[in-house]
């Protein structure tokens, strides 16, 4: 079996480098039959600045809004996924954002075909076993190499705490929210094209059994002061090829981690070195 992301001997010794190994999940046929039917209706589009509306109970527009692209008037642009979790709750999923960025490994079992290399830039924050697990991946910054759709490009990843980017905290560890993982993100660019900037979300709830996933990419937006700032010139659009690659990408990746996850969890969760 061949895979696009080298690895080393040293990779090999590791613990967790069996999950890289393994067949990836396969991401539900629906999904992707559903991105090739072209983008979903702009009424039904879970705007950045609603984002708070992940904390109503039930799906938003009847679930119109739970999966799907969407390009907007104003040339921004979105995605919405949302991925079963079976046996994931909120410390698990916090505990990933924490552990994986500390090794490219890590990353790779999420994704052995697309994602290459992570550099986080403070590592000894990761491993403070006196902080949370959201503490240690809340203000971290992840410098991220992988195949989103569009080429093997960089990305950084600027996570922060969810107050910070507008969302109510007093909301999470309840029955609305057991965990909540966003950042400001730019989509580096290169001499062909600029850089892109993304406001990133990961909603998990907890339902029976585990935990759902629902997650929101805002294209050509960042987060400033708690406020959404549209951060591309007016007549200016983000292309379809954007939110319709990384929606793929969202599928398989997610779709991989949610079978893995529990797994690694239970044999890593103290290996922090």
């Amino acid at each position: 079996m061949g895979f696009n992301v080298p690895v080393t001997n040293a990779d090999k010794q590791k613990s967790y480098y069996k999950y890289f190994l393994r067949e990836m999940a396969p991401g539900d046929p629906k999904k992707y039959e559903a991105i090739k039917r072209g983008p979903s209706d702009n009424r039904f589009a879970h705007r950045i600045e609603d984002r708070n509306d992940l904390f109503k109970p039930g799906y938003l527009n009847d679930g119109k809004s739970e999966f799907g692209y969407w390009l907007f008037e104003d040339g921004t642009a979105m995605t919405a996924n949302d991925t079963a979790m079976p046996g994931v709750t909120g410390e698990i999923f916090d505990w990933w954002f924490a552990w994986h960025p500390i090794d490219r490994l890590r990353y790779a079992i999420w994704d052995h075909d697309d994602h290459y290399d992570v550099y986080l830039e403070d590592t000894a924050k990761a491993r403070d076993l006196s902080l949370s697990m959201r503490e240690r991946h809340w203000g971290s910054v992840h410098h991220i190499w992988e195949d989103i759709g569009l080429g093997n490009g960089p990305l950084v990843i600027s996570f922060k705490r969810p107050g910070e980017l507008g969302y109510d905290e007093s909301l999470i560890d309840t029955e609305h929210c057991n965990a909540l993982v966003c950042a400001n993100v730019i989509i580096v660019g290169s001499s062909d094209g600029p850089d892109v900037p993304v406001v990133m979300t990961h909603f998990l709830r907890p339902v029976e059994g585990g935990s759902e996933l629902r997650s929101r990419f805002w294209f050509g937006y960042q987060i400033i002061d708690g406020v959404p700032v549209k951060c591309i010139p007016d007549g200016v659009s983000i292309p379809e090829i954007a939110p319709v690659s990384l929606l793929n990408h969202n599928v398989k990746e997610f779709t991989n981690l949610a079978a893995i996850l529990p797994e690694v969890y239970a044999e890593e969760r103290d290996n922090w070195f």
